[in-house]
């Protein structure tokens, strides 16, 4: 665990190596991944920025370095730092247009699109480490689409059948990209 949700927060978080999802809970303990994020990103900054609880979860997907930066040290960066300033507005402009897009996608989208597009989205982050297989639980995968695992179960499998992706035990490895991005059903 990195943080937990309704906790007051005391440091920011960078992920030197590994993978990190966030997640909200609702009442039955039901899962909703609200990101994932890897090398380079840092997490935990808006409840710093706005003085208040963690609106979600951070836990490791994987063995993570994460480097720890104290409440103190960041808001004084914040605060003296015109270049740290702006490169967090830039992150939080970034994720408000990502989540008014998610939202979309909750809304109008097909299971099968949402898995495609939750496959793109996980396996850039890996592609971008040179890493072409990577390892996914169906549940986290179900909890980042927000939909029961057998129905991810069943769309892996036509995947699979349709030669877009494979997988090796709970490792999915994308054989066609443009397949993926071009699922619109």
């Amino acid at each position: 665990m990195v943080y937990l949700e309704d906790n007051y927060p005391h440091a920011l978080f960078y992920i030197v190596e590994g993978k990190v999802k966030t997640y909200k809970t609702n009442e039955d303990g039901k899962e909703l991944i609200t990101g994932v994020f890897s090398k380079g990103d840092f997490i935990g900054y808006l409840p710093l920025l706005k003085d208040c609880e963690y609106q979600d979860s951070a836990m490791a997907m994987e063995k993570s370095t994460i480097n720890v930066i104290s409440k103190a040290d960041f808001n004084q960066l914040v605060h003296t730092n015109k270049d740290v300033s702006m490169k967090f507005i830039k992150m939080l402009s970034g994720n408000i247009m990502e989540k008014e897009s998610e939202l979309l996608k909750y809304a109008y989208n097909t299971v099968r699109k949402r898995v495609a597009d939750s496959l793109l989205k996980i396996g850039e982050k890996y592609l971008n480490e040179n890493q072409d297989l990577f390892a996914l639980s169906r549940e986290d995968l179900a909890n980042m689409v927000g939909t029961a695992p057998e129905s991810v179960i069943r769309v892996l499998s036509e995947f699979k059948e349709d030669k877009i992706i494979e997988t090796e035990g709970r490792k999915i490895r994308i054989l066609d990209i443009d397949s993926l991005r071009g699922i619109q059903y």
